[in-house]
């Protein structure tokens, strides 16, 4: 795949993904749109970097590029989701700086419809993936483990993942184990190119 389609896709992610609908806007361009990655993949690509240090929107971007482009894709993905928003950012604190804040203004509730419309993106895309994730009693019980602890009992994210990541890894470590035929035919892929 030539890497300035790459570059491109995610820059048109970068341009339309607002507050966490960023990883919405990946997995409707890279999944749904160019299908350069499927469905499964695509959520083991996000837990992954859910998990990793930094911010997930970015790391995703990162991770995917490189996969599909090597290095120089990673560099260009990353290089096109972060540069629409952080220009925006630079005009939005030098306006913010030259005039204030104006409470009730229609920028503002503008942004109360951004954040409305990103929250309806994040929705929709966990509707679909949740399927494909939650396909067995026990990803049903870690999902309700991780949104308990972190979710309503509020324990700090470090915590929780220091809980249930060796837990889930546990889990399917021997069902990974026992069914080798996945994994070779995920090496198969990456063979054909679409890794």
């Amino acid at each position: 795949m030539p890497r300035s389609r790459l570059f491109l896709a995610f820059l048109q992610v970068g341009l339309v993904a607002f507050g966490g609908g960023g990883q919405a806007q990946i997995y409707q361009s890279i999944v749904l749109k160019h299908r350069w990655m499927e469905e499964r993949e695509f959520l083991e690509t996000t837990a992954l970097c859910r998990i990793l240090p930094g911010p997930v929107f970015a790391n995703t971007a990162a991770h995917i590029g490189t996969r599909l482009g090597g290095v120089l894709g990673g560099v260009l993905a990353l290089l096109g989701v972060l540069t629409p928003g952080a220009s925006l950012m630079l005009l939005l604190s030098f306006a913010y700086f030259r005039f204030g804040a104006v409470p009730g203004s229609l920028a503002e509730h503008a942004l109360n419809g951004v954040a409305a419309a990103a929250i309806g993106l994040i929705l929709a895309t966990m509707l679909r993936q949740a399927p494909i994730a939650l396909d067995s009693l026990k990803a049903i019980g870690l999902a309700l483990v991780v949104f308990v602890t972190y979710g309503l009992l509020h324990w700090p994210l470090l915590l929780v993942l220091l809980l249930t990541v060796p837990v889930g890894m546990g889990l399917y470590w021997s069902e990974a184990a026992e069914n080798p035929a996945h994994h070779r035919a995920g090496q198969g892929m990456e063979a054909d190119g679409r890794g």
